[in-house]
C-alpha cells in the first residue's frame, strides 16, 4: 500500500495549455529518468520488480476497499492502540464498489490490515 501512497504524492500534473492534463507519476519519472540515463550511454533498467507491485486481478477489489478504509480503525485505550479495522466502513466501500463476494474481499481486507499493522504502516 506504500506504492500506491508514494505514487499519489509524487504525481506532478503538467498544465499543456489545453483541455487535457499530463500526470506523472513517479513511476513514469523514474522510468524516464532510466531512458535519459541510457541514452547517455549508462546502462541499467528501472528497479521495476523491487519497487512495484502488480495485483493479481482478483486482489483488486480488496485492494480498492483496503485503501478506502485504512484509516477507519477500531482503538482501544487512552493510548488509543490501533485493534481493528472498522468493519462497517468495510462493508459500506464493498456496497458502493459493488463487491460481488463480500465475505471474500472481507477476509482479504483484514488479512492485509493486520499485515500492515504488525509491520507498523497501518
Amino acid at each position: 500500500m506504500g506504492f500506491t501512497d508514494d505514487q499519489a504524492s509524487s504525481r506532478i500534473i503538467l498544465d499543456e495549455g489545453t483541455e487535457n492534463e499530463r500526470v506523472l507519476t513517479k513511476c513514469d519519472q523514474c522510468q524516464q529518468m532510466w531512458k535519459e540515463r541510457n541514452e547517455r550511454g549508462i546502462e541499467g533498467d528501472p528497479p521495476c520488480i523491487s519497487c512495484r507491485v502488480d495485483l493479481l486481478p482478483e486482489n483488486h477489489d480488496a485492494a480498492q476497499v483496503y485503501m478506502a478504509t485504512r484509516g477507519q480503525v477500531i482503538t482501544r485505550g487512552m493510548e488509543g492502540v490501533i485493534v481493528d479495522i472498522s468493519i462497517p466502513a468495510v462493508e459500506s466501500a464493498m456496497r458502493i464498489f459493488n463487491v460481488k463476494d463480500q465475505a471474500d474481499c472481507l477476509q482479504k481486507v483484514r488479512r492485509t490490515f493486520y499485515a500492515m499493522l504488525k509491520e507498523g504502516n497501518e
